[in-house]
This record gives C-alpha cells, structure tokens and sequence, in this order.
C-alpha cells in the first residue's frame, strides 16, 4: 500500500491554518526588500573598490552588477572586512607613511 498526497489535500492543510496567507505575503514583501537592500549595499561597496582590488577577486567594474544580482541569499549576507570610508582611511595613512619614509 503506497501513500500519496494531493495537491487537493495540501490545499485544504493550508485554508485550516487560516490568515497565514496575509503573514505569508507581509514576510515574502519584506524578505524582498531585505534582498534588494543587501543587493544596493553589496554594489556599493565593490564600486567603492579600485580596479586592481576589483581584478584581484576576478571582476571587471562593467560586472559587478550583473554579479551580484546572480548572487544567492547566503551570499548577499556576506560582511566586507572593512567599510570603504575605512579602506581609505588606511591607504591615507599607508600613503603618509610611505611618502615620510622617502624624505
């Protein structure tokens, strides 16, 4: 004897929850707007990256979109090591030292 389940029968498992629909609805719209602000941050932060950064992780700056709207959920709740105000702040520094090294 095999069992087998309808989609008559998943239809009806759902209406007896009821107004889960609405949850439902509510959680997919702010699920999507979470993804699309992800998605702007993770843009925005390799556009702040310098072209040889950008080559080094095997990206062109004409993809970087294209890239990250193929990206997964896992993959857009990935953390930048350091922000970009704070990269720049390092190379400042880097810079400084560098050029008080030579004098």
């Amino acid at each position: 004897m095999s069992t087998y389940i309808t989609r008559e029968m998943i239809a009806s498992a759902s209406r007896e929850g009821g107004g889960d629909e609405s949850k439902d609805l509510v959680r997919r719209l702010f699920g999507s707007a979470i993804r699309n602000w992800r998605r702007r941050k993770m843009i925005a932060t390799l556009e702040a990256m310098d072209d040889r950064l950008l080559r080094d992780i095997g990206l062109q700056r004409g993809d970087i979109r294209h890239t990250v709207y193929a990206f997964e959920d896992r993959e857009l709740r990935m953390i930048p090591f350091a922000s970009p105000a704070d990269r720049l702040d390092d190379m400042t520094a880097q810079a400084n030292w560098r050029s008080r090294a030579f004098l």
